[in-house]
């Protein structure tokens, strides 16, 4: 390869660089920055591309080190990608926790009302079942003072 071509694909992986992970990287952007904001599996892939043509600039094969390491790290991203959907798809605990909704009566005193979750519905202290949260409104005529 000749020393033009080698200039080239140096200048182009470093811009790369620069402007995929230089600067703000869009997580904070408290502080007015407007940097780029990539999804993370281009950012990884956009590194081991960098990575990659850096390596294989040594081995005279500057493409296809970028390429390798593009394909690494975008395939290493995606896996870890498609791992927190699953993690974040899977049921959460508080589908079995207590929940206490407060009820205000008239002579100002206070009746909590604890129900428990199943199946992500809610099961009052006399057995009847909601599928969303109930309101103090609705649980005040069976369990508020009168």
């Amino acid at each position: 390869m000749r020393t033009t071509e080698k200039t080239s694909v140096t200048i182009a992986l470093v811009a790369s660089l620069v402007l995929g992970l230089g600067g703000c990287c869009g997580e904070n952007r408290s502080n007015g920055c407007n940097g780029l904001e990539l999804h993370p599996i281009y950012s990884s892939a956009l590194a081991g591309a960098v990575i990659g043509g850096i390596v294989g600039y040594q081995s005279d094969e500057p493409g296809e080190g970028a390429a390798v390491g593009a394909a690494i790290f975008g395939v290493g991203a995606l896996l870890h990608e498609i791992d927190r959907e699953h993690r974040d798809r899977e049921p959460k605990d508080e589908c079995t926790k207590e929940v206490v909704v407060e009820i205000h009566n008239d002579n100002g005193s206070v009746t909590p009302v604890r129900l428990k979750r199943k199946d992500c519905a809610y099961i009052g202290p006399k057995g009847e079942r909601y599928e969303e949260l109930p309101t103090e409104e609705q649980l005040r005529p069976i369990y508020g003072l009168k």
